[in-house]
């Protein structure tokens, strides 16, 4: 997947990271990530153990996340960090390779919520925050290209993991365990390349702006498996009739 590992340039490790925040105040509560060290065709080589840290904060998870997660408000007062001590702790699990090392995530949500987090905790200009930032990865911008919904949506990481035969590790929502079936669905993603192209097949016929000429060629294509030049300037000729 050209469009994927050209991103990743000379990457030869990554962090996949899934942040949980609260309701309101959009700060981050839970870190939780899973470093791959990946081969020459960018494929996972080798899966570490897993990383996840409580985080406080200012404002209240809410009953709207408290319901997702499972993370209370009382929860964070016995276990979590402060912002500054839970991103130094991730920065140790990261590594030093931080030049070969990109970040990837699900979504724009979780930049949103660092974003935010790093505002309110004075951590905007931290260099290791930056470098998050910098190489961060929005897997689910680029799958989404290839792979929607029947209703041409986006999937979820659940509904994508289960297209992809991929077997759901864990509880959905928890920082850890979403961020371990991320690195898992972009294995798979890499991989089953059949896939891939059936489900861009079906993105591409569903594609509202694609013109009526290429809309009726693509469909004789996959139902007859053939057309000719000729066919297809008939087709094109009965459009500008």
């Amino acid at each position: 997947m050209k469009l994927l590992t050209s991103k990743l340039n000379d990457a030869t490790q990554i962090v996949f990271i899934d942040f949980e925040g609260t309701q309101l105040t959009q700060e981050i509560i839970a870190i939780g990530a899973v470093k791959a060290e990946l081969n020459n065709k960018k494929q996972i080589k080798k899966l570490y153990k897993p990383f996840k840290v409580y985080v406080t904060s200012e404002g209240v998870v809410g009953p709207f996340v408290e319901n997702l997660t499972g993370i209370t408000d009382l929860y964070l007062f016995q276990y979590g960090l402060n912002f500054e001590d839970a991103i130094e702790k991730f920065k140790k699990y990261v590594g030093k390779d931080l030049n070969f090392t990109s970040f990837m995530t699900f979504g724009g949500y979780d930049m949103r919520l660092l974003h935010e987090t790093a505002l309110l905790n004075n951590l905007e200009e931290d260099d290791f925050v930056n470098k998050i930032y910098k190489k961060n990865i929005d897997f689910n911008h680029i799958f989404s290209k290839y792979v929607r919904s029947e209703r041409n949506e986006q999937l979820s990481l659940a509904d994508a993991c289960k297209l992809f035969k991929v077997e759901i590790k864990g509880t959905l929502h928890d920082p850890e365990y979403d961020a371990i079936n991320l690195a898992y669905l972009y294995d798979a993603f890499l991989k089953e390349k059949g896939i891939v192209r059936d489900e861009y097949l079906k993105v591409i016929k569903k594609n509202p702006h694609l013109p009526s000429p290429l809309l009726k060629a693509l469909n004789r294509l996959t139902s007859n498996g053939s057309l000719t030049y000729q066919e297809f300037i008939q087709m094109i000729d009965e459009e500008v009739k």
